[in-house]
């Protein structure tokens, strides 16, 4: 179950990092994507072993996981809008919002292991 928690906890840093770095165009939007989806199964994953195990999850948990299905469904809305004809504007509040979501997430993800 450890390894699991450092694999989800590692992942964290990486999609904050490239939310950071690829969120404000068309193809970073991609990367997102693929990362943000990887780091969601990485959590189903350890809400399963955890579930296994019969653990009670906090109630925050589920709040993380309606920010990353919110993170995830954003950036790909964002960059399937923007491809379209002036839909510029849409794709830069879809990615900000995916951004924000990614941060709240993260956030959550620091309350819920006791580091903030």
């Amino acid at each position: 179950m450890t390894f699991l928690l450092e694999a989800h906890w590692l992942l964290a840093f990486l999609v904050v990092f490239c939310a950071i770095v690829f969120s404000w165009n068309s193809m970073g939007r991609r990367v997102m994507s693929v990362v943000v989806g990887l780091q969601f199964l990485a959590g189903i994953v350890v809400a399963g072993v955890m579930g296994a195990a019969h653990q009670t999850l906090p109630p925050v948990v589920f709040v993380h996981i309606l920010c990353a299905l919110g993170a995830l469904v954003a950036y790909p809305l964002a960059r399937r809008l923007g491809d379209r004809p002036g839909g510029g504007a849409i794709d830069m509040m879809l990615g900000t919002l995916g951004f924000v979501l990614v941060l709240v997430t993260f956030y959550l993800g620091l309350h819920m292991a006791g580091r903030v």
